[in-house]
């Protein structure tokens, strides 16, 4: 068997070689590649402002809780792994790169941490992950620009809506939710990216909902200082 992380690089020769046919009922062909029994979990990680102008987010370590399997981000933040099959969902811890982000003017580094949750049932309907983060001067514009005071003691909630923009929301309370229409971040909880601001960590997990149904919502996990990343499939 191929390690884990040639077999994800491995899976981008063997994309042509992906299966078709199959009954109405079938989910799409996801390109599995030689991740074997386990999913290929592909995805991209990049910069807050990334709308306005594309930056990814360079060697950050992805590495599956409990697993072991990691994969490090490539100058485009995309990245490419082998998650267990058999969990509805599969955390993911992100070690952030050394040094200054490429992004911004200011000279800062990312230094939140960040928990991406991938979610079987979103993979297996073809939804493309998307995470983001800012650095730790961005955050400090960011919350300033919104009229908030970023809590430490309570979690930060990042959802990538695939598809269709729909109204996301959270049973936990939480600041003003801010979204991107277009390419900046305006007050709003209707967009492609929407972001929940110092949410009541409370249990350590919430219920996401988005209007009009959507693949990936139900529990999400939430840490205090911590960034929870999600990407639901917009029905």
């Amino acid at each position: 068997m191929l390690p884990r992380r040639l077999a994800a690089i491995s899976a981008l020769v063997l994309a042509a070689c992906g299966g078709g046919g199959g009954s109405a009922d079938a989910p799409p062909d996801i390109d599995n590649g030689s991740c074997g029994d386990t999913l290929r979990f592909t995805g991209e990680y990049v910069d807050w402002d990334t709308d306005a102008k594309f930056c990814g987010i360079n060697m950050a370590t992805l590495q599956v809780q409990g697993d072991g399997a990691m994969d490090v981000t490539n100058p485009n933040g995309r990245f490419d792994l082998c998650i267990p099959s058999t969990a509805a969902t599969t955390k993911l811890d992100v070690l952030q790169p050394a040094g200054n982000s490429e992004c911004t003017a200011v000279p800062s580094g990312y230094t939140i941490p960040m928990l991406i949750v991938a979610t079987k049932a979103v993979i297996l309907g073809g939804g493309f992950h998307s995470s983001r983060a800012w650095t730790t001067e961005r955050q400090a514009s960011f919350f300033a620009s919104i009229g908030q005071t970023y809590d430490s003691n309570k979690a930060q909630v990042h959802v990538h809506v695939e598809g269709t923009a729909r109204a996301v929301s959270l049973s936990a309370a939480h600041g003003a939710a801010q979204a991107i229409v277009t390419t900046t971040w305006a007050p709003g909880d209707t967009g492609h990216e929407v972001f929940f601001p110092n949410v009541e960590v409370g249990s350590g997990t919430t219920m996401l909902t988005v209007a009009g149904g959507a693949t990936g919502t139900g529990s999400i996990p939430l840490v205090a200082n911590t960034i929870t990343s999600v990407t639901v499939l917009a029905h």
